[in-house]
C-alpha cells in the first residue's frame, strides 16, 4: 500500500465558505471526502493528501462550479500557509520568495515536487504531485497554480500576469475562464502544472520584507519538513507511468532509467512490492479514463490520444472492457450520479 502522503490542514482553510458561495452542503462534500470540516480550526494537523484532492473534485461535482479550484485559490491568502506563508512574505525579494517556498514546500505538503528553474529564457515555477496513487487531482492542480500565482501578484501587483500557464490535465468545457484568471494563455496536457515568467521579476522587492524574522521561520520549517511522510518506491512508479502518457514514455525503460534502474532491476524490485508494471500501467490508464470520461467538457477523442489510442474505437472498446458501459452512458451516469 505505501505510506499514505499527508498536507497541512492549512492548505484548506477558508474551503468551507467557498463552497458555501457555491451552493453546496459543506458537511456533505466533507463526509464524502471523509474528512470533517472541524479539522480545519486546528492548522497544525495534517490531512490526508489523496482525501484532499478529492475534496476539491467532490465539491466541483457537487456544487456544479467545475472551476472551484481556481475559485478557492484566487481567494486564498498566502498568510494561511502558516509559516511557510510567513517565510514567503518575510523573503527579501520574489526570487528568495520562491526559492524559499520551493525549499520548504514538504512542510506543507508531502509527495509534492515544487521546482524553480531556467528554461529556454524564461523562469518556470513547476508543480506536481508525485504519488501515481492520487489519479484525481485536475482541482489540486488548479487551485495550487492559483496560489503560487498569487505570491507573484503580491510583490509585483494585482494586474501582473505570467507569460503562459501549463496544466498536465486535459482542458475542460470552459477553459476562458483559466485564461481571464491568469490574464495569459493556458496550455493543457503539458505534462506538468507551471507558471512561465520573465527572469526580470525575481529581482523585484517582497513589499513588508523582514529578514530579520526568516532564521527562526526556518527553523521551525526545517523541523515541520524532516517530519514530512518520505516518498515510496511504488508511489513514484505510477507517478512515472502517469506523466509518462502525456509525453509518450510510459514505458518501462524510461522509468527504469528515471529511477535509476536496469530493467531487470525495475522488474526486481516491483515484484519486492507485489506489483507488476503491464498491470500497473493498466491501473493508470483505466483510473485517468475514467476520471476524465466523468467530466462532460473533455473530448472522448482528446482523451483517447493521452491514452496512447490513435483510434477513438479502440479506446471505445477497452472502456467498455473496464466499465461495461460505452464512453456515453459512462458520462451520462455520472452526470445523473452527481445532478
Amino acid at each position: 500500500m505505501g505510506m499514505d502522503p499527508r498536507i497541512s490542514a492549512a492548505a484548506a482553510l477558508g474551503v468551507g465558505g467557498v463552497i458555501g458561495q457555491c451552493g453546496g452542503d459543506a458537511e456533505r462534500i466533507f463526509g464524502a471526502a471523509r474528512l470533517r470540516l472541524a479539522e480545519l480550526e486546528n492548522p497544525s494537523i495534517r490531512l490526508s493528501l489523496n482525501h484532499y484532492c478529492h475534496l476539491f473534485e467532490v465539491a466541483a461535482r457537487q456544487t456544479g462550479a467545475d472551476d472551484f479550484g481556481l475559485r478557492f485559490g484566487l481567494q486564498y491568502q498566502v498568510e494561511q500557509m502558516g509559516p511557510l506563508g510567513a517565510l514567503v512574505l518575510a523573503s527579501p525579494n520574489l526570487g528568495a520568495a520562491l526559492r524559499n517556498l520551493c525549499a520548504y514546500f514538504p512542510a506543507l505538503q508531502d509527495h509534492s515536487a515544487l521546482r524553480l528553474r531556467a528554461e529556454a529564457g524564461l523562469m518556470v515555477l513547476e508543480y506536481q504531485i508525485t504519488d501515481g496513487r492520487i489519479a484525481h487531482r485536475r482541482q489540486d492542480a488548479e487551485l495550487s497554480i492559483a496560489i503560487f500565482a498569487s505570491v507573484f501578484r503580491r510583490c509585483l501587483g494585482a494586474s501582473w500576469a505570467p507569460t503562459e500557464v501549463q496544466f498536465e490535465h486535459l482542458r475542460a468545457a470552459d477553459a476562458g475562464r483559466m485564461e481571464a484568471a491568469f490574464n495569459a494563455p493556458v496550455y493543457y496536457a503539458a505534462g506538468r502544472n507551471a507558471i512561465l515568467f520573465s527572469p526580470a521579476c525575481l529581482a523585484a522587492p517582497m513589499p513588508g520584507s523582514r529578514p530579520a524574522s526568516l532564521p527562526a521561520l526556518e527553523a521551525t520549517l526545517r523541523r515541520q519538513a524532516a517530519a514530512a511522510t518520505p516518498e515510496d518506491f511504488l508511489g513514484q512508479v505510477l507517478s512515472l507511468i502517469r506523466s509518462g502518457f502525456t509525453s509518450g514514455e510510459a514505458n518501462i525503460d524510461h522509468v527504469a532509467t528515471r529511477l535509476g534502474l536496469s530493467r531487470a532491476g525495475l522488474y526486481r524490485r516491483l515484484a519486492l512490492e507485489g506489483a507488476d508494471f503491464s498491470e500497473l500501467t493498466q491501473r493508470i490508464r483505466r483510473e485517468l479514463a475514467e476520471s476524465y470520461a466523468a467530466q462532460p467538457g473533455i473530448a472522448f477523442t482528446d482523451l483517447a490520444l493521452l491514452l496512447g489510442y490513435s483510434e477513438l474505437s479502440a479506446f471505445s472498446r477497452a472502456f467498455s472492457r473496464w466499465t461495461g458501459l460505452s464512453l456515453a452512458r459512462y458520462r451520462q451516469a455520472c452526470q445523473k450520479r452527481h445532478a
